[in-house]
């Protein structure tokens, strides 16, 4: 999906205006051509909020429930809190997720999205300090929210910029989570325990993505490539044999014309 956006700031240099020039597209690999989206919420004219999709690979998109999903980023001056924006890949269209209820409304949030073990979870960051995450166990159900676990206070770290939990130990009692694209922690959430995950060899920041074993080819233009090749090799070998077969009725004829 490809989105192109040209912003105008509204005159605050703030990025707040909504005069916003932009269209998305979806690429299919079977049709091989591009797909133009139509009837687009105004919604997601805020999604080009400057650096914020590009820091912690925001704007990569996270898969979950046969959707992609994005956070549509809050504008304090236009009163708009976050939103979870979701885009349904069986009919491509957009849709608004209902978030949780979130505790402590009174303070300053902001929200981001991920995945663990298949079900999708909002992190709810209050001020860098303290951050919760909740589950949707039963996915587009907003009752099945369910906050799972909170982090803070832990002492080397001064500040949660950016929480994102990757997977579950297997007994279930830790979370894996990558935090400030710095550190790996397993993350104890019943004794309020972290342990770091060290890396040897590897660089100082980071990003973590969960992969999946297939046995699809990513590089699906090669696919494309051998499958109209091997086509033209059949309407070639299939021309080849009726010239042979009409070679062949051609000499059996004279044969018989001769004798």
């Amino acid at each position: 999906m490809a989105q192109f956006v040209r912003e105008d700031d509204g005159g605050d240099g703030g990025g707040g205006g909504f005069g916003c020039e932009y269209e998305v597209k979806v690429y299919s690999l079977k049709n091989d051509k591009w797909k133009k989206i139509e009837g687009l919420p105004i919604r997601l004219r805020l999604l080009s909020k400057p650096f914020f999709h590009i820091l912690n690979r925001r704007g990569y998109g996270v898969f979950a429930g046969h959707a992609l999903h994005w956070i549509v980023p809050q504008r304090r001056q236009l009163g708009i809190r976050d939103c979870v924006l979701g885009f349904d890949i069986r009919d491509d269209k957009f849709f608004e997720l209902l978030q949780p209820d979130y505790e402590n409304k009174g303070m300053n949030f902001q929200v981001d999205v991920g995945v663990v073990e298949g079900n999708l979870c909002v992190m709810c960051n209050y001020e860098h300090v303290c951050v919760d995450v909740w589950v949707m166990k039963e996915y587009g159900v907003k009752e099945s929210w369910c906050k799972m676990f909170s982090v803070q206070g832990i002492k080397w770290i001064s500040a949660f910029m950016f929480l994102r939990p990757l997977v579950y130990s297997k007994d279930g009692g830790k979370v894996l989570l990558e935090v400030n694209g710095e550190k790996l922690l397993w993350y104890d959430w019943k004794n309020k325990h972290a342990k770091v995950v060290r890396v040897r060899g590897g660089p100082s920041s980071f990003g973590s993505e969960m992969y999946v074993e297939s046995l699809i080819r990513i590089n699906d233009g090669d696919r494309i490539y051998w499958k109209k090749q091997q086509e033209l090799d059949e309407e070639e070998e299939e021309k080849r044999k009726t010239d042979m077969n009409k070679r062949d009725d051609f000499l059996s004829v004279g044969f018989k014309l001769k004798l």
